[in-house]
């Protein structure tokens, strides 16, 4: 009798470790299972800024931070995610950008519009590249892309520059194609 015991005790033991080694791979398929989940939701708050057009998690034109709503949280998710640090946005590249594809002189409300941000901190923005030499300020308060400087004069792009006249460019394209 005590040797069908032993039996029955080493057979129970032996379907606990199978039982064992069965919870381990499962945890390690729930915990790779778990890795995937993450990265697909990185990939998922990316896409979300990139379709709101931010790189920082405030709202440009409040400064407010933006706040998921509660039905899109786990339970104390804000509380428990650290904060990330806000990243700047390249305000004088913003700028350029916008100017160069416009193709025309644009007020600074124009600009703050386009790019999405204060109209006096696009100002100031705009009176610093103007100082480095990036852009101009014509007579009607219009800002412009500088392209080359040539005599010691800048050329721009933008509305009554000699830069845009259409009529020589077609004249000029038509005597090099004929």
């Amino acid at each position: 009798m005590a040797i069908l015991l032993i039996e029955q005790a080493l057979a129970y033991l032996d379907a606990l470790e199978a039982d064992r080694k069965a919870a381990l791979a499962l945890s390690e398929q729930k915990a790779e299972e778990a890795k995937l989940i993450q990265a697909r939701q990185e990939g998922f708050r990316a896409a979300l800024d990139i379709l709101r057009g931010e790189t920082s998690a405030g709202d440009a034109v409040s400064g407010k931070d933006r706040e998921p709503s509660a039905g899109r949280l786990g339970d104390g998710e804000r509380a428990s995610r650290p904060q990330e640090p806000r990243r700047r946005r390249p305000i004088p590249q913003l700028i350029l950008r916008e100017l160069s594809f416009s193709g025309q002189a644009m007020t600074t409300a124009q600009i703050a519009k386009a790019i999405d941000y204060f109209p006096d901190r696009t100002e100031t923005a705009l009176e610093r590249m103007e100082s480095a030499g990036r852009v101009l300020r014509n007579e009607e308060a219009r800002w412009a892309i500088v392209l080359t400087k040539t005599n010691g004069h800048a050329a721009t792009a933008g509305n009554g520059n000699p830069l845009n006249a259409p009529q020589r460019a077609p004249q000029v394209l038509q005597d090099q194609v004929c």
